[in-house]
């Protein structure tokens, strides 16, 4: 089933405005406080590089989605943009764990987690978009969360380091892309039929999921911002 087969009410020229509303105004505050976030950052050249990833993923996946449902339903610029929705998703997973890898990490952890990870999300991505309309829509959710949920391995690490309060807010992030990304496969619930489906709170659960793991690397990892040993404080009792 394609997200165009919701039935939602359209409103002010949006064909699904609560979905469209949400990410379009994540992307606009995403980019304003990610530059913000950028440019007041003083660490290394490496560090920064990991953070302009992930803000221009997070930008790039919220206003391709925003895009992708204010667009009419049957059009043909719905239709790119929906290839372009999906594609982010791809690029919004591998963007969030390369500041945390390459702030956080070293070695073969860094580097060889960040390649398994990208390499994963590029050939996800071109699998996607080129057998789009023929790829199921189970084996889209299993390596979505597969790949997401990946970051378990480095959460295990991080724990063991710094203790498990380090890791809550990438733990809440990682639970609510899950939670989110089943909703809106089982299609269900409906809170408000043609107003607010599964597929709305699957952007709730998205902006969640970012607000938590952006949270996390504008305060934690900035501040820890150094390679696993060389960081004394503990996040066991937060």
């Amino acid at each position: 089933m394609a997200v165009d087969e919701y039935a939602t009410i359209s409103v002010l020229g949006f064909a699904d405005p609560v979905s469209s509303w949400t990410h379009l105004l994540g992307a606009v505050l995403a980019l304003i406080i990610g530059i913000r976030l950028i440019t007041r950052f003083r660490g290394s050249n490496l560090h920064r590089s990991g953070l302009v990833v992930f803000v221009f993923a997070a930008v790039f996946l919220l206003s391709m989605s925003g895009v992708y449902h204010l667009l009419s339903h049957g059009s043909s610029g719905r239709y790119v943009l929906q290839h372009l929705d999906h594609a982010a998703i791809w690029v919004m997973i591998a963007g969030t764990f390369t500041p945390i890898h390459l702030m956080l990490f070293k070695g073969w952890k860094r580097w060889g987690i960040l390649a398994f990870i990208w390499v994963a999300a590029i050939t996800g991505l071109v699998l996607k978009t080129v057998f789009f309309d023929g790829f199921p829509e189970w084996l889209g959710l299993i390596l979505y969360l597969g790949m997401g949920w990946a970051g378990l391995f480095s959460g295990i690490l991080l724990a063991r380091e710094y203790g498990l309060g380090f890791i809550r807010l990438l733990a809440y992030g990682g639970i609510s892309y899950s939670v989110g990304a089943i909703l809106e496969f089982i299609r269900a619930p409906t809170i408000f039929p043609g107003i607010i489906g599964a597929h709305e709170l699957f952007h709730f659960a998205i902006i969640f999921a970012i607000v938590c793991h952006w949270r996390f690397i504008e305060v934690v990892v900035l501040e820890v911002s150094q390679p696993m040993g060389e960081s004394t404080k503990s996040y066991e009792s937060e």
